[in-house]
């Protein structure tokens, strides 16, 4: 499982399926096997690459067996048992991917000395090969994550952000920054000290949620984290790299060009194209990536428009909270 032979990668990814739980926003498929479909596209496009075959990592094996069989296709994805020990609301917005923490500890278990554990979100391809040097920049460390504070702190406010993950923390930070949820690459020794500390921050989680603007796994991951740098351990940042991009369809603030450049990229806004590629009898990068650039084309268009449109659904907000404020006495 090398994609060089200094640097042992095992990428895995997470499909936990309850049909009780909340689903994902971004998702519109009522189906939660439809998460089983986005990892074999993924699974297929690192084969093509020549990298690792995908580990997926469920708490129902033998249905998600099924469901791979139906595909048809040759080199399907391993499968590995996940045993849930984690325990909160299934009305929980991105309720399976809070279970990453016990993948994180179980498949922690099993990684050989020096090796990478990479942890992906299904709705993920890969578009060129990893840059070793990084890699082993990555182990050298113990960790790599994908700093997106720009991109958190610009859409949901930067204080309100960084209260979220002080509340999960524990206490003030020094250098808050937030960390996606769709790639992580660690060691073994790494993840042996970031599982108690997420365990922690996922306890102050549960009893902090009805005061938390934000939902799911990047909260208490991103808050351990950042006590883990606090302690002196250093998070190569993967997104600076290029390793991973956050790519949607039609956001203008980057040039697609941009992500042409990226080693991986993470579509949540195309979970529904990834889909289709499963169910195609032969898997094609140039294909995938020419339907993005289409996707994105179209979308773009319609961008000016979106935006028109939520500057007046919030304009009667601002209007409210502006009239309250006037109101007070001074």
């Amino acid at each position: 499982m090398t994609t060089d032979p200094q640097v042992s990668v095992y990428p895995h990814a997470l499909v936990y399926i309850d049909r009780e739980g909340a689903g994902s926003p971004n998702c519109r498929r009522c189906d939660p096997f439809c998460y089983v479909e986005q990892a074999v596209t993924l699974n297929r496009s690192l084969l093509a690459l020549g990298l690792p075959r995908l580990t997926i990592a469920t708490n129902v094996p033998e249905e998600v067996a099924r469901h791979l069989a139906c595909l048809g296709h040759d080199r399907h994805p391993r499968l590995v048992s996940i045993n849930p020990s984690t325990v909160l609301p299934k009305s929980t917005r991105f309720y399976s991917a809070h279970f990453k923490l016990d993948l994180l500890e179980q498949a922690g278990r099993s990684l050989p000395n020096g090796a990478l554990l990479m942890v992906l979100d299904t709705d993920m391809i890969p578009m060129r090969s990893l840059d070793t040097d990084l890699l082993q920049r990555c182990r050298a460390t113990g960790v790599g994550a994908f700093d997106i504070s720009d991109q958190e702190f610009s859409a949901y406010g930067e204080a309100r952000a960084i209260t979220d993950l002080e509340m999960v923390a524990g206490r003030r930070l020094a250098n808050p920054r937030w960390f996606g949820g769709e790639l992580l690459l660690a060691t073994t020794g790494f993840i042996e000290e970031l599982v108690p500390c997420a365990r922690e921050c996922f306890l102050r989680y549960i009893w902090s949620m009805p005061d938390l603007n934000h939902q799911g796994d990047e909260v208490f991951i991103s808050a351990a984290l950042n006590l883990l740098c606090e302690r002196g351990y250093q998070v190569i940042d993967v997104g600076a790299h290029r390793l991973v991009g956050r790519h949607w369809s039609g956001n203008p603030h980057r040039d697609l060009r941009w992500f042409r450049g990226c080693s991986m990229l993470h579509l949540p806004g195309c979970k529904e194209l990834l889909e289709r590629q499963a169910r195609r009898d032969t898997f094609s990068a140039a294909r995938l990536w020419n339907q993005l650039v289409l996707m994105h084309t179209f979308n773009r268009l319609l961008w000016p428009l979106r935006r028109r449109m939520h500057a007046r659904h919030r304009e009667p907000l601002y209007q409210k909270h502006a009239s309250q404020d006037q109101a007070q006495p001074t």
